[in-house]
């Protein structure tokens, strides 16, 4: 015979993992579109475009930078890099977690940059941390960390 309490318990945790499935089913799909569009965005240097993606109060901390902390110092930063480099990449998401409505996303990125003053061309390589978070039912680039994967090429 089953009893009540055990049932229960079956029960409670069938529903509570019920959120966690249906979210992990399509969840890096639509982390993957998003990275998609903000690799356009880089490759044709939209910095509203990729403001757009951003949070109310976005942090961005690129590799051997000072965090750029808000809306106006995330501007400056990417109005910076295009002004300095031309990029062209793609992103591939290795795993995402939405918890709420915050997520996590580890991706990795490669492509290629041209400095735009010497005109030299090297490949790069990163790994990227994303932390989003859900505002006016879309999700937001929150948090964004990356770091070099492989040491810097030569330029040619």
């Amino acid at each position: 015979m089953i009893r009540f309490s055990r049932c229960l318990a079956v029960f409670l945790v069938s529903i509570l993992s019920m959120p966690t499935l249906a979210a992990d089913s399509g969840t890096k799909g639509q982390f993957e579109q998003l990275l998609s569009t903000y690799s356009e965005g880089l490759a044709s240097k939209d910095v509203n475009g990729i403001l757009e993606l951003y949070s109310s109060e976005p942090v961005f901390m690129p590799e051997y930078a000072p965090p750029a902390v808000g809306r106006e110092a995330v501007r400056k930063a990417y109005e910076w890099v295009f002004a300095t480099l031309k990029l062209d990449g793609h992103f591939i998401v290795h795993e995402a977690e939405i918890i709420g409505d915050t997520a996590w996303v580890r991706t990795n990125s490669t492509g290629r940059f041209t400095v735009i003053a010497s005109g030299a061309e090297a490949d790069v390589a990163n790994s990227e941390f994303f932390l989003f978070k859900r505002q006016d039912g879309a999700w937001k680039i929150h948090r964004y960390i990356f770091t070099a994967s492989t040491p810097p090429s030569q330029t040619r």
